[in-house]
C-alpha cells in the first residue's frame, strides 16, 4: 500500500480493529466484531434501517445476542461503528484504484470517476445510504450519524487531492469538482432502477468532461466554489 494511501485510511480506520501487534485473543476478537459489522452492513442494505435489529444482526452474524452485546453494548455503539467501517472500506477500494491507474487514465480519461462510481456500488454504500436516509426522519440516529458523515467529508477534501496531484495548486477548483462528483453520481444511484444504463454512462461521461474542463481552466467558477472553502 503507498503512502498516501496508508496516511488517508489511517484517519479513518475504525477504532477496535487493528490487529497489527495484537495478541491471537485480541485479533481473534477484531475478526468477531468483523463479521458483526459486516452482518450489519448485510441487515441494513436488505432489511433497511427501521427493521435492522440487534437480534437480527447477530443472527446474520452467527452469533448470540449475548456475545455481540458484549462487543456492542447498544445498537448506537453498533451503528456509530458501521459508519465507520463502511465509510473506511469505501475509502480504501477507491484509493487502491485510483492508485493503480495510469497517469494518462487518471487525468485523460477522468478514469477516477469510474472507480468512485465502483464504491456507489458496494453493499457498504448501500448501507451507507440507507442510514443517510434514516437520519433524516431520527434525531438519534441523525446525532451519531451526521458527526461522522462531516468528518469523513474533510478529510476526504483534505486527504484525497494527494492522490490526485494535478490538482494540488488548484484546491478551490478540487473542491468544487469533489462536490460536483458526489453530487452527481449519488444523484445517479438513486435513480439506477429509474434510468436505463446507457443514461447513467453518459451521464458519468458528462461528468468527467465537466470536471475536465475545470482542471484545464475552461469553466468559470462560482466565485463562492463550496460550502467547505468558506
Amino acid at each position: 500500500m503507498d503512502e498516501i494511501s496508508i496516511r488517508v485510511l489511517a484517519q479513518l480506520e475504525p477504532e477496535n480493529l487493528v490487529s497489527e501487534g495484537q495478541s491471537w485473543q485480541q485479533r481473534k476478537s477484531i475478526q468477531t466484531r468483523v463479521t458483526i459489522l459486516d452482518a450489519a452492513v448485510d441487515c441494513l442494505q436488505t432489511h433497511g434501517y427501521g427493521r435492522t435489529t440487534t437480534q437480527l444482526i447477530a443472527e446474520k452474524a452467527g452469533i448470540s445476542r449475548g456475545a455481540m452485546l458484549h462487543h456492542y453494548a447498544t445498537k448506537q455503539d453498533l451503528i456509530a461503528a458501521v459508519i465507520d467501517y463502511t465509510v473506511y472500506k469505501r475509502m480504501e477500494l477507491f484509493l487502491h484504484g485510483v492508485r493503480a491507474l495510469k497517469d494518462s487514465d487518471r487525468i485523460a480519461e477522468m478514469a477516477g470517476i469510474e472507480i468512485f462510481w465502483e464504491s456507489l456500488l458496494t453493499r457498504e454504500f448501500g448501507a451507507y445510504l440507507e442510514l443517510a436516509v434514516a437520519a433524516r426522519t431520527d434525531p438519534e440516529l441523525a446525532e451519531i450519524f451526521l458527526p461522522k458523515a462531516r468528518r469523513y467529508d474533510q478529510t476526504e477534501l483534505a486527504e484525497v487531492i494527494r492522490a490526485f496531484p494535478e490538482w494540488a495548486n488548484l484546491p478551490e477548483a478540487y473542491a468544487l469538482a469533489m462536490d460536483y462528483c458526489n453530487a452527481a453520481l449519488q444523484g445517479l444511484l438513486i435513480n439506477r432502477e429509474i434510468w436505463s444504463e446507457g443514461s447513467h454512462r453518459v451521464l458519468r461521461r458528462f461528468v468527467g468532461q465537466t470536471i475536465a474542463m475545470m482542471l484545464a481552466g475552461d469553466l468559470t467558477l462560482p466565485q463562492a466554489v463550496s460550502s467547505k472553502a468558506g
